[in-house]
């Protein structure tokens, strides 16, 4: 699946631990796209903006700008951040390693593992901001919905999986 931002992007946007970045992007970030962004954007525009990513239109979508609708210029930050958001709350609570005894936490003899309530929280801000970035690149495909002609708009749950 071609992912639509890099991990130089999320490093920018919402970073996380370098190390971790390079083990886990790739199979988080797919995660993240289809986990995510496909129940909001619908699936024939899912399947557009995976399959042409560098159109004019979802590419604008992508990276964010400026539009203007009905004489006022707005602008966005693109869905990008929507899925370094996204991907920020997956990592939290991907914290658990397969091992050949089944999984465990690491930790070491000079840190404790966040609590589940902290992890929680913080997960749910990165939904929550995510949402909220969200909400800008839906206004700007509603403003130019000559552009999107994929996009189905139905209303997204929001219901959280608690750990």
């Amino acid at each position: 699946m071609n992912l639509l931002w890099t991990s130089d992007d999320q490093t920018t946007i919402r970073p996380i631990s370098a190390n971790n970045l390079t083990r886990k992007f790739d199979r988080l970030a797919e995660l993240t796209q289809v986990k995510d962004l496909k129940p909001l954007l619908g699936y024939d525009m899912f399947q557009d903006l995976i399959q042409n990513p560098a159109s004019t239109a979802n590419a604008a979508l992508l990276a964010g700008g400026t539009f203007t609708y009905n004489g006022v210029t707005y602008t966005f930050d693109g869905l990008k951040y929507v899925l370094a958001n996204f991907f920020f709350a997956n990592y939290i609570v991907d914290n658990l390693e397969d091992t050949f005894t089944g999984f465990v936490t690491k930790s070491n003899e000079d840190s404790q593992p966040a609590s589940q309530g902290d992890k929680k929280n913080l997960r749910d801000l990165a939904v929550e901001t995510a949402m909220q970035y969200w909400e800008d690149c839906k206004k700007y495909i509603e403003a130019n919905s000559s552009l999107f002609p994929y996009y189905n708009c139905k209303p997204r749950s929001n219901r959280l999986i608690t750990i």
